[in-house]
């Protein structure tokens, strides 16, 4: 008796109703959430969720399902192709080209789900590497380590997405790979963000990845997934990555929209009950990591715009929770012509300065300490015509600092040189000189600490100085040097006792 062949079986099920981009269907009964399916019409979607007699079904694809509607249920799940080829490119979350361009045919299609578990602590490891930005403000005052989650926030034209270009750009020569995802923003700023990179020789190290507000909501909700997957590719090869989120606050609309028109309680601003999970589990995938788990490095910053008004409502308080610190934009601050406008008494990094070498988080200490002193003298000034010497000391330091700490868009200083910058506010170098000065010396300074042999020399070894006080010191012999590239040789620095002492007093 010949054995029976065997046929292959296929779930299906039927569209039980529709509500936009969600589907609910009947059938399945073995179905996983993330399961992709197909209807009839060749429209796809994922599992979203499984209810007690129907599966919930969010569509990628966009089209009306009518009730009845045969669903086949797909072989792959909710995933995206990897490889070195994707550097360079724009996709959208899943997958497809969206900068004209074809995916290169490796011939080894390698996929990883979207939706994947944090590793656990013991897969990580201490934070002790900092992550250069380029831009004195943040390296100085506010710095940030391979791994850390810091978030961006800001009322709007503040300047944050000047902000991101320039961690992108700055990024150059590094070994990094930039990873920005474009959350909901309209068509114009990503071709605009494009441009720029494209402009810039910067696609070559990264991969955005983006949904514009025009595309489906199911869409703009797994940009920041798909973000991490692919930052979770490069980082277990041992690479150190950058991931910006533009903007996080978008991703919570569209989940927001989603929960409730699937039928989910509202809470508070009518967000669901698991939208702090649904932010939270993403941010977990960034971190710094041990071998055996491929080395590397996810450093997050999503971005988020708030009125600054009415700072304390629900989504930033959440979002501030989860993460390793904020920088605060204030667009009052760009107004009067700073850049970048983070205030920094606002402004918090709560695992950055253990990655500072000595030298320089004794500089920053005295620094954010001479601005918060500034800060109380500023008041008490108006109310007196002639000031003690060491407040007229003080204020004047600030107005330095100011200037030195102002950095254009589109530059990148190291960070050598942005401790012999700030160590310069403790020299009698600017003391008389007004703020207009101070901003055209800057870049002669720049220019003379890469030229001047002997102030190279001393920029190549400022990491390496253990004390405050000895590295003014020798900063202050060499203010003779600086004169020179800025003109000033008939100008004789006197070693005033008073200046000297209120300058290198600790």
């Amino acid at each position: 008796m010949q054995p029976v062949q065997q046929q292959n079986h296929q779930e299906v099920g039927y569209a039980v109703s529709s509500r936009d981009f969600l589907v609910f269907l009947d059938g399945m009964p073995t179905v996983r959430i993330n399961d992709l399916v197909v209807s009839e019409g060749g429209k796809r979607g994922w599992v979203s969720a499984l209810h007690k007699n129907q599966v919930e079904v969010l569509m990628l694809d966009e089209g009306v399902i009518n009730p009845g509607e045969l669903f086949r249920r797909s072989e792959s799940r909710l995933s995206i192709s990897m490889g070195e080829y994707l550097l360079g490119r724009a996709i959208n979350p899943i997958g497809v080209p969206i900068d004209g361009k074809r995916i290169l045919n490796t011939g080894k299609d390698v996929r990883s789900e979207l939706d994947r578990k944090a590793p656990n602590i013991n897969m990580r490891k201490f934070i002790d590497e900092q992550f250069a930005t380029g831009i004195t403000l943040i390296d100085s005052l506010i710095p940030i380590g391979k791994g850390q989650r810091e978030l961006v926030l800001g009322d709007a034209h503040a300047g944050k997405t000047a902000f991101t270009i320039d961690l992108i750009l700055n990024q150059k020569d590094r070994n990094m790979v930039c990873i920005y995802a474009s959350i909901g923003k309209p068509i114009s700023q990503l071709k605009s963000m494009l441009e720029v990179l494209t402009n810039n020789n910067a696609m070559g190290y990264c991969v955005v990845i983006a949904a514009s507000s025009s595309e489906a909501a199911p869409l703009i909700y797994l940009t920041p997934q798909t973000a991490f997957t692919v930052a979770e590719y490069f980082q277990k090869l041992g690479r150190d990555v950058l991931l910006i989120l533009d903007d996080i606050g978008s991703h919570a609309k569209i989940y927001r929209e989603i929960s409730l028109l699937s039928g989910k309680t509202p809470g508070r601003e009518s967000y669901p009950g698991d939208i702090f999970y649904q932010h939270s589990h993403l941010f977990e995938r960034a971190g710094n990591f041990k071998a055996e788990n491929g080395g590397g490095s996810i450093t997050a910053f999503p971005v988020l715009e708030v009125n600054l008004s009415d700072f304390a409502t629900f989504l930033p308080t959440n979002l501030v929770g989860m993460t390793d610190g904020h920088l605060l934009f204030n667009s009052n601050f760009r107004n009067q012509g700073t850049t970048p406008a983070i205030d920094v008494s606002l402004s918090v990094t709560r695992v950055g300065r253990q990655t500072q070498k000595r030298l320089q988080n004794l500089l920053s200490s005295r620094v954010r300490e001479l601005m918060a002193k500034a800060a109380e003298l500023q008041t008490i000034s108006k109310f007196s015509a002639e000031l003690p010497f060491q407040t007229r000391l003080t204020l004047k330091q600030k107005e330095i600092l100011d200037e030195l700490l102002n950095q254009e868009n589109s530059t990148r200083i190291a960070v050598p040189s942005q401790i012999v910058l700030l160590g310069l506010t403790f020299t009698p170098l600017f003391l008389e000189k007004e703020a207009d000065f101070i901003k055209k010396a800057k870049d002669l300074i720049l220019q003379a600490l890469v030229k001047d042999p002997a102030l190279s020399a001393f920029t190549a070894k400022v990491e390496k100085f253990e004390s405050l006080e000895d590295f003014i010191k020798q900063l202050t012999a060499l203010l003779p040097v600086i004169q020179k590239y800025l003109g000033l040789t008939s100008e004789v620095i006197q070693n005033n006792s008073k200046v000297t002492k209120a300058t290198q007093e600790t």
